[in-house]
């Protein structure tokens, strides 16, 4: 008998790698106490693409494991889902590897460079000082950038963000720039940049307006802001004919997801590691990504059905 993708899950990563073959009606699943299944609150944050991966680890649990699944996705900000899965008031969340050194403590001031190392120093972390498990990381990188409107951008002449900073700081703050509020405020984003790019002072001048995140890009689309944040990943910068600016001095680390799960979870269940792996490991392009944000945001698809039909296509479910 041939196994499938989803055969494997369903055993077990090790116990299959171990040649213990998959038989119909046999897997090593998950069972609480008493024989019952065991519960995994699945969550994550309140914005489109972090809502796609946690569906994607819901339904990769739900279709190679007998844990019953609750939905608790969409739950909120970074540091409230954060804490949720750090106190096991749910038990896992798609986390940003470069968010998890910047803004969970110790908040890291020195950042690697590479993506791998960004997400094995960010995974030491979890576990030493959280006793969280950060499990595969994807290989897709979904960074903050700072988009403008083209025709603001061709009259200002910015070319990327150092030149954004000069010319704020020349006194040009007549214009409206529209943050997330998670950006507005977090350490890796509005603050952060604006200190680490020599314009503090000056971008205190700008009229500044806290919108949705994912509002930003109409927002700029409709001409009511010229300048704002945006993520590398969202649809909507090519739907509104957006100009991203270059970070040329690499503020921005890099920003992987991978789930993060609560510890004792993790210890009581092992096995929930390779459902939750699975998807990641498809996930090794921003242009997938950006295609299946699409049919969320743009297609009006529901997120839960695209991330069905992803993982049917990459034969986990």
């Amino acid at each position: 008998m041939n196994s499938t993708r989803r055969d494997f899950l369903k055993l077990g990563g090790a116990v299959a790698t171990a040649g213990m073959g998959a038989t119909a009606g046999c897997t090593g699943t998950i069972t609480g106490g008493g024989g019952t299944a065991a519960t995994v609150i699945a969550s994550s944050m309140q914005w489109t693409e972090a809502e796609l991966m946690g569906y994607l680890g819901f339904e990769s649990l739900k279709a190679n494991t007998d844990f019953e699944i609750e939905n608790e996705l969409a739950l909120g900000g970074s540091s409230q889902v954060f804490q949720a899965v750090k106190s096991g008031e749910v038990d896992f969340y798609h986390l940003y590897t470069g968010g998890a050194l910047l803004t969970i403590p110790p908040k890291r001031e020195e950042i690697p460079d590479s993506p791998k190392e960004v997400y094995e120093v960010a995974k030491k972390d979890m576990q030493d000082r959280h006793g969280l498990t950060y499990l595969q990381r994807a290989d897709f990188n979904n960074t903050y950038a700072l988009a403008a409107r083209p025709q603001w951008q061709e009259k200002a002449g910015v070319e990327n963000i150092s030149q954004f900073a000069e010319y704020v700081s020349s006194g040009n703050t007549d214009f409206t720039v529209v943050l997330g509020p998670e950006f507005a405020q977090r350490d890796d984003g509005w603050p952060g940049m604006t200190k680490a790019y020599g314009f503090a002072d000056a971008a205190g001048q700008l009229n500044i307006k806290e919108i949705g995140a994912d509002l930003t890009y109409q927002t700029m689309g409709e001409g009511q802001a010229d300048v704002g944040m945006v993520f590398t990943t969202n649809p909507q910068i090519k739907q509104y004919d957006l100009v991203v600016l270059p970070d040329d001095q690499n503020f921005f680390p890099p920003y992987n997801p991978a789930p993060l799960v609560n510890g004792e979870t993790v210890d009581a269940n092992p096995e929930i590691e390779e459902p939750l792996n699975a998807p990641m490991g498809a996930l090794n392009d921003e242009k997938t990504v950006i295609d299946l944000n699409a049919r969320i945001a743009l297609q009006d698809e529901d997120v839960q059905a695209v991330a069905q039909d992803f993982l049917s296509s990459e034969g986990i479910i």
